[in-house]
């Protein structure tokens, strides 16, 4: 037989798992072959003779020890500055595109025309508005999250226009701001926090 094929019963062999003509072929092969001998002996924990280390060896090994760890901390340092970096360029280039919106940031037109309420938000020019919001049954609650710098003169402008309500159930826009909160109820404010 060959090793490789010995080497892949030797396991079964170990077990006991194997048939007794495989049996006799694997102690022929270990009888005749010394690298499946030692392999065999490795499985099982019958290494006869432990081989020294020469002091130079150890010294080998520890000197790669410590060249292991002097270049995990080096590459530790420079992964901790590179995210660093990263941060610090991400909040320069958000704090120069981005900005907290304050009511006076915007200009505000409401009214109402004909059987209509409207509402329009417009930017400071160059800016671009970001918001949230939810819509249920004549209530409209929007949140102003940022403005994002676009450059040139251009203003953002956001319009909405809704049937006027009744008195119990009113079209309602509600606005919230960085500093304010305000309540528009059929085209007239209601409410500043």
């Amino acid at each position: 037989m060959k090793c490789e094929m010995i080497r892949d019963l030797l396991p079964l062999y170990i077990d006991g798992l194997t048939s007794e003509e495989s049996n006799e072929e694997i102690e022929k092969h270990l009888r005749t072959c010394k690298e499946c001998r030692i392999y065999y002996q490795e499985m099982t924990g019958e290494i006869q003779s432990a081989t020294p280390i020469s002091d130079e060896e150890i010294q080998d090994v520890e000197l790669l020890r410590k060249i292991k760890k002097r270049n995990r901390r080096k590459v530790a340092g420079l992964l901790a500055a590179s995210i660093l970096v990263v941060v610090i360029v991400l909040s320069f280039v958000f704090s120069q595109t981005y900005s907290r919106v304050k009511f006076e940031d915007v200009q505000i037109d409401y009214g109402v025309r004909g059987d209509k309420a409207y509402l329009s938000i417009e930017s400071e020019p160059g800016y671009e508005l970001w918001f949230s919001g939810s819509v249920s049954e004549n209530e409209s609650i929007l949140k102003i999250l940022s403005a994002r710098k676009i450059g040139g003169s251009g203003k953002d402008i956001m319009r909405w226009e809704d049937e006027l309500g009744t008195e119990d159930n009113p079209c309602r826009w509600t606005i919230e701001f960085q500093d304010k909160t305000i309540v528009i109820e059929n085209g007239e404010l209601v409410e500043e926090k």
